[in-house]
């Protein structure tokens, strides 16, 4: 449980690291998609209105990192929230179809991961990490675990726990992270994608029990990677809206790469709403009405 004195202390940190940029209490509040008054109880350890500690939340959080352009790694390392995991459970959602997920995955979680287990995209090269810091095995669609025009949940569950045994030989009592890189590309060739996404609901309790049982701790971080050009290919056979919401509302942590880009936050929500916009719906509407959703869905996953 965080005691007063380490809020305190989160703080005061927050309260610096927005002075150093010159921002306002409302600008950052702006940025981070909160309220002023939640900014000025977080800086001092307390909501004044109730008198207990102000406990920021995961997504909070990753809001705060963005707008004080911290690594979101550091800002949540910087706190252990109560009823939450170290990481969690991340969506990495990519418009640029030259990002590597297994690279950005090392730069945004890397410091907390001693060893990465990746299941790459099947379609190609997955460039390894120096120091050998990654396990990539790449299941490839016609055999186990898609041996079939279907999407069987249960099979996959499995074919991951065969590679976790496996890993355990070597990296028992680690901190393993998992990137599943090949999400989206899955569900471009099955018939049921939508399958994809609600394994989603279930998927990060299943990780937690295999590494509990093969590797002795949880995962240092349980990332899903899609691409936006694979879920736009889908077209009418999915409900593209439908997907995006789903997806957010399933992840503790939402990350958008896009270019030059790494998104957090409601900022990142917002960008994969906008381009998930329904036929028949006006750009300028659809916009209004996604950056007012975004900061409440982007807390979803983790109040879920």
């Amino acid at each position: 449980m965080l005691d007063t004195v380490s809020l305190e202390a989160f703080g005061h940190d927050v309260r610096d690291r927005r002075r150093e940029l010159g921002l306002s209490v409302r600008a950052l509040a702006a940025r981070a998609g909160v309220s002023p008054a939640y900014v000025t109880a977080i800086e001092r350890g307390r909501n004044p209105a109730t008198g207990r500690p102000a406990v920021p939340s995961v997504a909070v959080l990753v809001g705060l990192a963005a707008a004080l352009e911290l690594e979101v790694a550091r800002l949540l390392d910087s706190l252990r929230l109560p009823g939450t995991r170290a990481a969690g459970h991340v969506l990495l959602y990519s418009c640029d179809d030259r990002a590597c997920p297994l690279g950005a995955s090392e730069n945004l979680f890397g410091d907390r991961v001693d060893h990465w287990l990746c299941i790459a995209d099947p379609r190609g090269d997955q460039p390894a990490l120096p120091g050998g810091r990654a396990t990539v095995r790449r299941w490839q669609l016609g055999e186990f675990p898609y041996d079939g025009p279907r999407l069987v949940p249960g099979q996959l569950v499995s074919a991951l726990e065969l590679e976790a045994r496996e890993l355990a030989r070597a990296h028992a009592g680690h901190r393993v992270g998992l990137l599943i890189a090949d999400c989206s590309a899955v569900m471009r060739r099955v018939q049921n994608a939508e399958a994809e996404v609600a394994l989603e609901r279930r998927w990060d309790a299943e990780v937690h029990r295999i590494w509990a049982e093969h590797l002795h701790g949880p995962p240092a971080v349980d990332v899903c990677f899609y691409r936006h050009a694979d879920v736009e290919a889908l077209g009418l056979s999915i409900d593209q809206l439908a997907t995006a919401l789903e997806l957010v509302r399933q992840h503790d942590l939402v990350i958008l790469l896009d270019g030059d880009d790494t998104v957090t936050g409601p900022p990142a929500v917002r960008r994969i709403l906008e381009r998930a916009r329904p036929v028949g719906v006006g750009a300028g509407p659809w916009r209004e009405l996604v950056s007012a959703a975004a900061a409440g869905l982007a807390g979803a996953g983790a109040s879920s």
